[in-house]
Protein backbone atom coordinates (compact mmCIF):
# COMPACT_ATOMS: atom_id res chain seq x y z
CA UNK A 1 0.00 0.00 0.00
CA UNK A 2 1.52 3.38 -0.98
CA UNK A 3 2.42 5.75 1.82
CA UNK A 4 0.26 8.57 0.49
CA UNK A 5 -2.80 6.29 0.36
CA UNK A 6 -2.94 6.04 4.16
CA UNK A 7 -2.84 9.82 4.54
CA UNK A 8 -6.05 10.19 2.55
CA UNK A 9 -8.18 8.46 5.17
CA UNK A 10 -8.44 10.31 8.44
CA UNK A 11 -9.51 8.77 11.73
CA UNK A 12 -8.67 9.54 15.35
CA UNK A 13 -6.00 6.84 15.29
CA UNK A 14 -4.40 8.43 12.21
CA UNK A 15 -4.23 11.81 13.92
CA UNK A 16 -0.90 12.44 15.60
CA UNK A 17 -0.79 13.23 19.32
CA UNK A 18 0.43 16.69 18.37
CA UNK A 19 -2.89 17.35 16.63
CA UNK A 20 -4.86 16.44 19.76
CA UNK A 21 -2.91 18.52 22.28
CA UNK A 22 -4.56 21.51 23.93
CA UNK A 23 -2.01 23.87 22.37
CA UNK A 24 -2.86 22.61 18.88
CA UNK A 25 -6.56 22.98 19.65
CA UNK A 26 -5.96 26.52 20.87
CA UNK A 27 -4.09 27.29 17.66
CA UNK A 28 -6.96 26.00 15.55
CA UNK A 29 -9.36 28.22 17.46
CA UNK A 30 -6.97 31.19 17.03
CA UNK A 31 -6.71 31.74 20.77
CA UNK A 32 -3.36 33.46 20.74
CA UNK A 33 -2.86 35.31 24.00
CA UNK A 34 0.09 36.33 26.08
CA UNK A 35 0.89 35.18 29.60
CA UNK A 36 0.00 38.54 31.13
CA UNK A 37 -3.67 38.30 30.20
CA UNK A 38 -4.47 34.62 30.69
CA UNK A 39 -4.29 33.05 34.19
CA UNK A 40 -3.84 29.60 32.55
CA UNK A 41 -0.50 30.54 30.93
CA UNK A 42 2.77 30.69 32.85
CA UNK A 43 5.84 32.06 31.09
CA UNK A 44 9.11 30.17 31.56
CA UNK A 45 11.13 32.41 29.26
CA UNK A 46 10.64 34.40 26.09
CA UNK A 47 9.57 31.46 23.91
CA UNK A 48 8.51 28.76 26.40
CA UNK A 49 5.29 28.64 28.36
CA UNK A 50 3.35 26.28 30.60
CA UNK A 51 -0.38 26.14 30.01
CA UNK A 52 -3.27 24.52 31.83
CA UNK A 53 -6.12 23.59 29.50
CA UNK A 54 -9.10 21.30 29.22
CA UNK A 55 -9.47 19.13 26.12
CA UNK A 56 -12.24 16.57 25.60
CA UNK A 57 -13.13 16.72 29.29
CA UNK A 58 -9.58 16.17 30.58
CA UNK A 59 -7.17 18.68 32.08
CA UNK A 60 -3.65 18.89 30.64
CA UNK A 61 -0.49 20.74 31.62
CA UNK A 62 1.33 21.75 28.47
CA UNK A 63 4.96 22.80 28.22
CA UNK A 64 5.48 24.26 24.79
CA UNK A 65 7.64 26.52 22.67
CA UNK A 66 5.92 29.51 21.11
CA UNK A 67 6.75 31.72 18.15
CA UNK A 68 5.70 35.27 17.36
CA UNK A 69 3.72 35.99 14.21
CA UNK A 70 2.14 39.35 13.48
CA UNK A 71 2.59 40.40 17.11
CA UNK A 72 0.87 37.29 18.52
CA UNK A 73 2.46 34.40 20.39
CA UNK A 74 1.41 31.14 18.75
CA UNK A 75 2.13 27.58 19.98
CA UNK A 76 4.61 25.52 17.99
CA UNK A 77 4.67 21.75 17.57
CA UNK A 78 7.60 21.52 19.98
CA UNK A 79 6.23 20.61 23.37
CA UNK A 80 4.51 18.08 25.55
CA UNK A 81 1.12 17.82 27.22
CA UNK A 82 0.92 15.97 30.52
CA UNK A 83 -2.19 14.61 32.17
CA UNK A 84 -2.76 15.70 35.77
CA UNK A 85 -1.47 12.35 37.17
CA UNK A 86 1.68 12.66 35.02
CA UNK A 87 2.16 16.25 36.20
CA UNK A 88 1.78 15.20 39.85
CA UNK A 89 4.28 12.37 39.37
CA UNK A 90 6.77 14.81 37.86
CA UNK A 91 6.35 17.12 40.85
CA UNK A 92 6.83 14.20 43.25
CA UNK A 93 10.15 13.45 41.57
CA UNK A 94 11.34 17.09 41.55
CA UNK A 95 13.66 16.64 44.56
CA UNK A 96 15.35 13.59 43.02
CA UNK A 97 15.71 15.41 39.70
CA UNK A 98 17.26 18.41 41.46
CA UNK A 99 19.77 16.11 43.18
CA UNK A 100 20.80 14.74 39.78
CA UNK A 101 21.14 18.27 38.40
CA UNK A 102 23.54 19.15 41.26
CA UNK A 103 25.87 16.35 40.09
CA UNK A 104 26.57 18.17 36.83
Amino acid sequence: MPKNKKKESSTDSDTSFEDRTPAKQAKKESKASDAGNDPNIFELDKNRKVTVNEFKGKVYVGIREYYNKDGKDLPSKKGISLTVPQWKKLLEQADAINEQIKKF
